[in-house]
């Protein structure tokens, strides 16, 4: 049986309003108009919508059932527009997210709350990886987008440089070495130090560059998390080279925090999966990411300001 749409949204007016002067006005047309197109539809379906009790309309049991289809259609219909429109405004969806370990507790967390203030809706799923996972897992299309060391080219995705950031030293704040506005590779000979795990890149530019310095390092601990770094130092086991997202998080009075020289850069990029359109989403939360490490960048500046 095929339906009239108007005669419907006529029946849903005056299911809603209670009149058909009402409907009228609901739906900006004349009383008679709307009064047509309900026998219409009654005439169409063979039963009565409406008896008259008075001045009143009385749906009729087939009425009150057929019009709570009708009103599920109509929410239905409502929920697809609000919908489109959430999507439209980058307002629901997911939002799949792989992270290095160094961003997870700091940049990334901060960049999920700005993200979730303006999209409440959206459901966003998080995880730590090392780097070699996170672009096998986007150019899987198991995430939407990663944020990883800046490792090199990948097949299947593409690598967007993120503002680079100044690595910095810490160190406990009984250290002699403390009391220097900035730190270099001979100030750390044979203090005990803390190093990455050798799957990180920067744990690899770290080795180079005490490498090119010739300056042996008395390493006593290896994590692979840059924060576990920091936390070992602040109970004074040593001192470490680090990213500067990780103290930001863990900064206390049990620990000192100065530039190191020369420049040594922490780089990252954006991963995000080849031959394929980006959503909204995922831009928008890797617009946030940029702007993270901007301010980072300003707040310890490209000379090494002390955080």
């Amino acid at each position: 049986m095929q339906l009239n749409t108007r005669q419907i949204e006529a029946f849903r007016a005056v299911m809603l309003t209670g009149s058909m002067t009402n409907a009228a006005e609901f739906l900006r047309v004349t009383q008679p108009a709307v009064s047509r197109l309900v026998k219409d539809l009654e005439t169409h379906l063979k039963f009565r919508l409406f008896r008259r009790a008075g001045n009143r309309l009385i749906p009729t049991h087939e009425g009150t059932i057929l019009f709570a289809e009708v009103d599920r259609f109509y929410v239905g219909i409502d929920r697809i527009a609000k919908i489109a429109s959430d999507l439209q405004h980058t307002k629901a969806g997911s939002l799949r997210i792989a992270s290095i370990s160094a961003l997870s507790l700091s940049c990334i967390t901060e960049a999920i709350k700005l993200f979730h203030a303006d999209r409440p809706a959206v459901s966003v799923m998080h995880e730590s990886m090392n780097t070699r996972s996170i672009l096998e897992l986007v150019a899987g299309r198991h995430f939407d987008v990663g944020f990883a060391d800046a490792s090199g080219e990948f097949p299947g995705v593409d690598l967007t440089p993120l503002p680079l950031v100044e690595a910095v030293c810490v160190v406990p704040p009984n250290y002699p070495v403390a009391r220097k506005q900035s730190i270099g590779p001979d100030d750390l000979r044979d203090l005990p130090f803390i190093s990455l795990g050798k799957s990180s890149s920067f744990r690899l530019k770290v080795d180079q560059l005490f490498d090119e310095a010739r300056v042996p390092r008395h390493e006593i601990l290896e994590t692979t998390l840059a924060g576990s770094a920091v936390a070992l130092v602040a109970s004074g086991l040593g001192v470490s080279i680090v990213d500067p997202f990780s103290v930001s998080t863990l900064r206390n009075k049990r620990f000192v925090v100065r530039p190191f020289k020369p420049r040594l850069t922490f780089d990252c990029v954006v991963v995000t999966p080849s031959h394929h359109q980006n959503s909204r989403l995922c831009s928008e939360f890797s617009s946030i990411m940029k702007r993270l490490f901007k301010s980072m960048r300003a707040t310890h500046g490209v000379d090494g300001v002390p955080l």
